[in-house]
């Protein structure tokens, strides 16, 4: 990694929380829009985001493509992670049924987001293998 690449990793990992802590500190009022919430039903935070980013970074780095594009975007998807690593272990929830339930009820879900992943990646190998 060149010195340029690393100081590009290094903005696109701190930007995140620049940029959620200002804007909540400047305008806290528009963390309360929560319109993609209410259309798709899920609790998104951008933590979700940095996964995705993290999980395609990743994809780049497993099947050989090492390029600054896939630091940076794995930059970036750590970035947005850690600014909510310490209040999601801070966010107060006691209902311990509560989380079991959910989890339970997302069994189907799941296993479907693991096979549809699973078949990507047996696609991406085949596709770079052949």
């Amino acid at each position: 990694m060149t010195l340029t690449t690393f100081v590009l990793f290094i903005i696109l990992f701190l930007a995140p929380s620049i940029y959620q802590r200002t804007r909540f500190a400047l305008q806290p009022d528009y963390f309360l829009k929560i319109s993609l919430r209410k259309k798709v039903r899920l609790q998104i935070h951008h933590a979700h985001w940095g996964l995705i980013w993290i999980f395609i970074s990743n994809l780049f780095y497993i099947f050989g493509n090492h390029s600054i594009f896939a630091i940076l975007l794995s930059g970036l998807g750590w970035g947005l992670i850690l600014d909510e690593i310490i209040p999601h272990l801070k966010m107060p929830g006691d209902d311990r049924v509560i989380e079991l339930e959910v989890y339970k009820k997302s069994t189907r879900p799941t296993i479907i987001l693991i096979g549809i992943t699973t078949i990507a990646f047996v696609s991406l190998y085949l596709l770079t293998v052949y």
